[in-house]
């Protein structure tokens, strides 16, 4: 007899097509993995979630340790991984970290941290995954604080490019303090004659030379935010000579702990003497708004707790402007705010980080400029022919995006009186989170 393969065919293709006694059977064997798949998923979140807040826990208990510095840094950093261990309601069981000390060649002391835990399953208890093993590292390297006079920002530059040029036979005397870039540096007529010349690129024949050092933040940057502008779109400027108020187009406000004069445009100065007063019972603050600061040939001005703002909308140049020509001169000293509940104690000359265009300065040859406190020029790129150097109080930095000397300028900088007048200076604090 022979095969009907019409008929046969036929009756395989029922067969194939047939499952109603397969689907219970089908589907309990494709349950299991299809269950331990999204539990992997659920679980392997909730592990991540953990991690991450045990990573946390662990780099504040580390920073913690290293700000303390001392022999019993490490009961510091238990301490402190404990309380936040709690104050985070921790999703697990987290051991007892271990905290040890290491040592970097560029850096100095490293304090490390370890931590582990483990995290309950929710799922993958079927499978007979009861928890989750995670592990974390934190490293934080305690560094020299800054002490810098002159620090140039460099921001959006790269570490090779040279920021910091002494030029010229420069006279630099600094006392207390050091010079860094956060690019490289180059002591071209001079070796600095400082105390410390760090280069987060290369430090090229400065005197005691650090290169590859740690980038310094900018902790100042945060400073505008107790910049508010009143002037609007007004800017037909003023004048001001010591002994009597400011003239022209301005207004004032107080601030509780300080005074502000708001100067809408430029503001020229003239003259002998202090301002805003000889003996101002209070802090000052001269806002600039969309304008420059011109000193006239032949001033002789000295601010008295007083910070100098210079703000706007990028529209018009903001710039510190000494007289320039053969036979020119002028001298200008600043003396910050003083009062602790000031945001501006400390703070002798401030740019706005928001301004960029027109901001770079170049001083001299005739020009003078002695500041205590901090001398902030972030985005500007500073040229100076002229003489600079601490005032009464000794305490000075000076921080722009680049700083260049020509000719026989005299750098005369210290740092011997800080605490006196509220500067505040990076800690040297640097934190490094994974492996």
């Amino acid at each position: 007899m022979g095969i009907n393969f019409k008929v046969l065919r036929l009756k395989l293709v029922r067969l194939l097509r047939d499952n109603r006694g397969n689907v219970a059977i089908t589907f309990g064997l494709a349950f299991i993995p299809i269950a331990v798949a999204a539990g992997t998923a659920v679980d392997y979140s909730r592990g991540n979630s953990a991690k991450a807040k045990l990573q946390a826990i662990l780099d504040n208990a580390v920073l913690a340790g290293a700000n303390d510095g001392t022999s019993s840094w490490t009961q510091v950093a238990r301490n402190a991984f404990s309380g936040n261990l709690r104050l985070k309601t921790f999703d697990g069981t987290a051991n007892d970290p271990t905290f040890t000390l290491g040592t970097d060649p560029t850096s100095g002391v490293v304090y490390i941290g370890d931590a582990t835990a483990t995290v309950p399953t929710a799922i993958l208890g079927l499978a007979r995954i009861n928890y989750l093993n995670i592990g974390v590292h934190a490293e934080a390297q305690k560094v020299e604080a800054d002490n810098s006079c002159i620090l140039t920002l460099d921001k959006g530059n790269s570490l090779s490019h040279v920021s910091l040029n002494l030029n010229g036979a420069p006279i630099v005397n600094l006392s207390g303090c050091s010079i860094r870039s956060n690019t490289s540096m180059a002591c071209n007529g001079h070796d600095g004659n400082s105390t410390k010349s760090y280069a987060s690129g290369t430090a090229s024949a400065c005197a005691r030379p650090t290169s590859n050092a740690p980038i310094v933040p900018d902790i100042y940057v945060d400073l505008a935010k107790n910049i508010t502008p009143t002037c609007g779109a007004t800017r037909s400027g003023a004048s001001w000579s010591p002994g009597s108020s400011p003239t022209g187009s301005y207004n004032t406000a107080s601030k509780g702990s300080y005074f502000e004069y708001h100067i809408c445009g430029d503001l020229t100065i003239s003259g002998t003497g202090n301002l805003p007063s000889d003996t101002p019972s209070t802090d000052t603050a001269i806002i600039i708004e969309n304008g420059s600061l011109n000193i006239l040939d032949s001033a002789s001005i000295n601010t008295v707790r007083t910070v100098i703002i210079l703000t706007g909308n990028n529209s018009y140049p903001a710039q510190l402007n000494f007289p320039n020509g053969n036979g020119k001169s002028a001298k200008l000293v600043l003396s910050p705010p003083t009062s602790s509940s000031d945001p501006w104690q400390g703070v002798s000359l401030y740019l706005d980080p928001k301004l960029t265009n027109n901001v770079d300065n170049r001083w001299g040859p005739g020009a003078e400029f002695d500041a205590d406190g901090l001398v902030y020029l972030g985005n500007s790129n500073v040229v100076t022919d002229g003489n600079t150097a601490s005032a009464n109080s000794r305490c000075t930095t000076f921080v722009m995006k680049s700083f260049t000397t020509n000719g026989n300028v005299n750098l005369n900088f210290q740092q011997s009186n800080c605490s006196a007048i509220g500067l505040k200076q990076w800690n040297g604090i640097v934190v490094h989170l994974s492996k």
